[in-house]
C-alpha cells in the first residue's frame, strides 16, 4: 500500500475485484466467460482455469489425507453444477485416488447426477444448490 500509495479502500478493491481469477485471466470473475476465452485460445484465461483446478484438486487431496480416504466427491454451486470442463480437469488430477469421471455423464449441467465411471473407486456427483432457499432460511432464523 505504501509503495503504490494506496488507501485502504483502494487495497480492498484491488484484492476483492482485481485479484484472483480476474487478475490472472484479465477477463472476468465469471467462470463462464473465462472458459469461453480459454476455449478461444486465451492463454491467460487457460492459466486462470489451470490454477483454479489445481487448487481445488489439492484441497480435495488434503481433505482426503485428513479423513483417511474419500468415498464420494460432490460438485455443487455454479462451477460445480454447470462446469463440465472444470469437473473433468479436477477429477483427472485426482485419478491417483481412484477418481474416474465418465465423459458422457459429465456433459450434464444443473441437474443432480452421478458422474463417475463404473470402475471409479470414488463416486462423483453433481448436486444443484438452491442458494436463495438457504438465504431465506438463514434470514428467517435471524429474525425469529
Amino acid at each position: 500500500m505504501q509503495k503504490e500509495n494506496l488507501s485502504a479502500d483502494d487495497m480492498n478493491f484491488m484484492l476483492n475485484k482485481e485479484a484472483g481469477v480476474y487478475g490472472i485471466s484479465g477477463v472476468s470473475v465469471d467462470f463462464r466467460d473465462i472458459e469461453t476465452e480459454a476455449l478461444s485460445g486465451g492463454k491467460q484465461a487457460q492459466l486462470a482455469l489451470n490454477v483454479f483446478h489445481y487448487l481445488v484438486a489439492s484441497y480435495v487431496a488434503r481433505c482426503t489425507v485428513a479423513m483417511g480416504g474419500i468415498d464420494v466427491l460432490t460438485f455443487t454451486a455454479g462451477v460445480g453444477e454447470k462446469g463440465p470442463i472444470s469437473r473433468k480437469s479436477i477429477c483427472e488430477q485426482l485419478e491417483f485416488l481412484g477418481v474416474k469421471i465418465d465423459d458422457e455423464k459429465n456433459k450434464i449441467r444443473g441437474e443432480e447426477a452421478e458422474l463417475s465411471t463404473l470402475d471409479s473407486r470414488v463416486k462423483i456427483y453433481t448436486i444443484p444448490t438452491n442458494e436463495e432457499l438457504m438465504i431465506a432460511r438463514e434470514t428467517l432464523k435471524l429474525i425469529k
